[in-house]
């Protein structure tokens, strides 16, 4: 499993079962080794799909046919694994790439903890929270794992950090290209896609990308088709106008245009908003001034919201992990 080539290359795992565990009872036994709470997960999870919570013994049952039922119906396996929670976690990500010419290498990190039920909604890079001993250590342990496996592609390996940012847990490898990956390209001046390409056709990694080094600060805004203030139900139809923003260090990437119909049976993600500057203070006054530009009209947007996150004084401080947003919700509807 990933978790024992993690442990097998002294790479720090999240205490928990030692692969799938075979049904609910399997998995309490776990849970009460590792005490509670726990994160039940599908090994075929996404997304934010298929993972739930545990807080404590009397709810684990439920919550873990849940997650397997979630699992189940969205990637047609319900298996699922047991992990300790680690609380006010931050999420922090490496981008590595790997050739057939012995090139073993990472592109600096992503700070993806800005999340709502799982779910990324903001990412920038590099993350705010770490340090360059601790970008070091992690950027090692990165290496050292694709190396192990002979990996051949593109991919991300996730971590969770604690609280203080001293120590850091594997959590999982995609192997694949992230969403978020633009604020890589924008960080390191690489074309991530392309690099993929040359892999595959078995080419090496272009020789700017060996060696680059990270120049400025990149945000990503995930611009969703859901209402923000109705617990973020999904908002498919038409969009009557629609309007991205443009000019220095301002990206792009979407498939809509004016009189797009947003179907309502798939992701809700219509657009992801790149901001990219000398430094982290510009890029938020950069996308700022981008989602205030952005103009989608017909359907309701992730952008109001984000407008709030981007000028709240924990994000300008980088002062936030994963459960900041569950707990700006609650403090709002308290108010």
């Amino acid at each position: 499993t990933a978790r024992a080539t993690a442990t097998a290359n002294g790479v720090p795992v999240t205490p928990g079962s030692d692969g799938i565990v075979a049904d609910a009872v399997e998995g309490l036994k776990v849970a009460k080794e590792v005490g509670f709470p726990v994160m039940i997960k599908a090994t075929a999870g996404g997304g934010g799909r298929g993972m739930r919570p545990a807080m404590s013994e009397d709810e684990f049952k439920s919550q873990f046919q849940a997650a397997s039922k979630e699992a189940e119906a969205c990637f047609n396996n319900g298996d699922c694994y047991i992990e300790k929670l680690v609380l006010e976690p931050h999420h922090i990500e490496f981008q590595v790439l790997a050739d057939d010419h012995g090139n073993y290498f990472h592109l600096g990190e992503r700070d993806c903890s800005m999340q709502r039920r799982n779910q990324k909604i903001i990412e920038e890079c590099p993350s705010p929270l770490i340090s360059p001993e601790m970008r070091e250590r992690m950027g090692e342990a990165s290496v050292r794992l694709i190396e192990s496996i002979s990996y051949r592609n593109a991919g991300t390996i996730e971590y969770l950090v604690n609280a203080d940012a001293t120590d850091f847990y594997f959590m999982e490898m995609n192997t694949r290209i992230q969403v978020e990956h633009p604020v890589t390209e924008e960080v390191m001046g690489c074309e991530l896609i392309k690099e993929q390409i040359r892999i595959a056709f078995g080419q090496p990694v272009s020789d700017h990308v060996l060696g680059v080094e990270p120049r400025g600060h990149s945000i990503e805004c995930r611009i969703n088709a859901e209402d923000p203030y109705n617990n973020f139900t999904p908002s498919p139809g038409t969009i009557d106008l629609w309007y991205a923003p443009g000019g220095k260090g301002v990206r792009v990437d979407s498939h809509v245009y004016s009189g797009y119909t947003v179907p309502p049976h798939y992701d809700s993600m219509i657009a992801k908003l790149i901001v990219t500057a000398s430094s982290r203070e510009v890029a938020i006054a950069r996308m700022k001034r981008a989602l205030s530009e952005f103009t989608i009209r017909g359907i309701k947007t992730t952008i109001p919201f984000q407008q709030e996150i981007i000028d709240h004084p924990d994000f300008i401080a980088g002062k936030y992990d994963i459960a900041w947003v569950a707990n700006y919700l609650e403090e709002k509807e308290a108010e």
